[in-house]
């Protein structure tokens, strides 16, 4: 950490693992005063031209957290990943959840007000049920490394990504968050996106270098098999993501010791027969290529950008209207998956 104020919000985040998200029963959502919502438009104006990188961040982002011993207890206690199906039927509706973020205001009346309310009482009741069994809670410090999980990767490490977009883009991004941070139970104090960009980098850094990097190079037991379990539920959205590549990728933004890939990124003097990138199999290694090769060379262009855009959206459709891997998979019954009130329109 480079400056005395990222030591400071490091402490304070470490010391928000005992401060609960909600203590009240009752969720009442308020706007912070100083949400700016022609931010908020352009934020998703930004979503909508990075759909693919974003979506594809997201994934990693939502892997990765679950190194974090405290919230993969938690998601254990729950059940929510806890088979393929589960998994599936958990981040399907964590996808629904996000896409309606997006795509309508964040104001009172609203789908995507509707949608944070809901996974604010979700978050209540599995904390407190959490509390009662002596497995943890759903702390701030979770909370806002979850946050990171949903955004940081696209800015911290945005080139490997292929997010594109000014610097008015990148801070309405994390305006957007800031005031989702604060929606979900966030404290400004700890949330890791904040009025001034370059404190927002200390804070998005923290999280990966003094949160996630050491979580990841000694992961909790149960993380291989929950990650699993996450992967093959994504893949009836997305064939294409393999775990072994999906966990290579994660772990170089998180910038894990041994999982480099360019030349660049390797230290002097490193020891090559110990990186991780051949010990995979060929055909792993040529998927990271492709992988590395789609997101930093070729979304660079904005064709590209829209061809891959219109895949994740094709993806997405599919989903909801004929998700035939998920049948084929689970069952036609199982492989359906809403949220809010979706169920009862579909029928």
């Amino acid at each position: 950490m480079s400056s005395e104020r990222a030591k400071k919000y490091a402490e304070s985040l470490r010391q928000a693992a005992n401060k609960p998200i909600d203590i009240d029963e009752k969720v009442l959502l308020r706007l912070p005063d100083y949400v700016d919502h022609e931010k908020i438009r352009r934020a998703q104006h930004v979503f909508r031209e990075n759909f693919f990188a974003i979506f594809y961040s997201m994934y990693l982002g939502l892997v990765a957290i679950l190194a974090i011993p405290s919230i993969l207890n938690i998601l254990i206690h729950t059940k929510g990943s806890s088979t393929n199906f589960t998994a599936y039927r958990r981040y399907m509706q964590t996808i629904f959840h996000t896409l309606s973020w997006f795509r309508s205001d964040l104001k009172p009346g609203t789908r995507a007000w509707e949608s944070i309310e809901s996974v604010r009482k979700m978050h209540l009741i599995s904390s407190r049920s959490a509390h009662l069994a002596n497995v943890g809670i759903i702390s701030q410090k979770d909370l806002v490394i979850t946050l990171f999980g949903f955004m940081g990767f696209t800015i911290v490490t945005k080139e490997k990504i292929g997010l594109h977009g000014t610097g008015q883009d990148i801070e309405d991004y994390c305006h957007f968050f800031r005031v989702l941070g604060f929606l979900t139970g966030i404290k400004d104090e700890y949330n890791c996106c904040c009025d001034n960009m370059e404190e927002t980098y200390e804070r998005l850094e923290v999280i990966r270098s003094e949160f996630l990097r050491p979580a990841l190079k000694s992961p909790p037991k149960e993380f291989p098999e929950m990650t699993r379990f996450v992967a093959n539920g994504m893949w009836c959205f997305n064939p294409r993501d393999t775990y072994d590549v999906m966990i290579f990728t994660m772990k170089r933004l998180v910038g894990v010791p041994n999982y480099w890939y360019t030349e660049k990124e390797i230290p002097k003097g490193c020891d090559r027969s110990k990186m991780e990138l051949y010990k995979l199999s060929t055909y792993a290694r040529f998927m990271n290529w492709f992988v590395a090769f789609i997101h930093e060379y070729l979304l660079q262009f904005k064709i590209f950008r829209m061809f891959f855009n219109m895949q994740t959206l094709f993806h997405e459709f599919l989903i909801t209207t004929f998700p035939f891997l998920a049948i084929y998979s689970f069952g036609w019954n199982k492989a359906w998956v809403t949220i809010l009130n979706d169920d009862k329109k579909r029928k």
